[in-house]
């Protein structure tokens, strides 16, 4: 892994843990034992290392024009990747105010294939979104969540672990069906 992808890996892991206003470029410059100009030498601040972060995952997502490749490569690009799954959901809940236009216009590659996929319905792909993507960060993020509250229920039944995937797959499915 080259220094670029390295500063971006450890860089997503800070952003995901604390935010993009609370990650310190000193602190993922003393992880990586790199001097904080360093840093600068390959990125130029803060915000152009965090959304190289977005760029760098997102860009490469390929979708065919079929609902279940949909679900299926968003589950598994959040549940491989539960510091992205951490941070999508925080810059989501902040409206995407860290990220530039022209990273948003990368992200948002999702909701286009999303649009042409439902483009035969009268069902908003943008709710349909919301339901694959908050059910896939929830998901990722949820483990020690789901811990803690199954102890407190007695319920075990709360951390087994089942194909979320598919599931979300088989629920907007039927939501589709039933909507046509």
């Amino acid at each position: 892994m080259d220094t670029k992808q390295r500063i971006l890996s450890i860089a997503l892991k800070h952003f995901a843990n604390k935010g993009y206003d609370n990650t310190s470029l000193e602190e993922v410059a003393k992880e990586l034992n790199i001097t904080k100009p360093a840093l600068y030498y390959h990125f130029r601040n803060k915000k152009e290392i965090y959304n190289q972060i977005f760029i760098s995952h997102f860009k490469g997502l390929a979708f065919k024009n079929e609902l279940k490749d949909y679900i299926y490569t968003m589950g598994e690009f959040f549940l491989q990747n539960p510091y992205m799954a951490k941070l999508f959901a925080k810059e989501l809940a902040c409206e995407m105010e860290h990220l530039e236009v022209d990273t948003i216009k990368i992200v948002s590659k999702t909701l286009r294939s999303l649009i042409e996929i439902l483009s035969e319905t009268d069902i908003n792909p943008f709710f349909i979104q919301t339901l694959i993507i908050s059910s896939f960060t929830t998901y990722a993020n949820t483990l020690k969540v789901r811990e803690k509250i199954s102890d407190i229920v007695n319920n075990p039944k709360l951390l087994i672990d089942f194909h979320i995937i598919e599931e979300i797959y088989t629920t907007i499915s039927l939501y589709i069906k039933a909507h046509k």
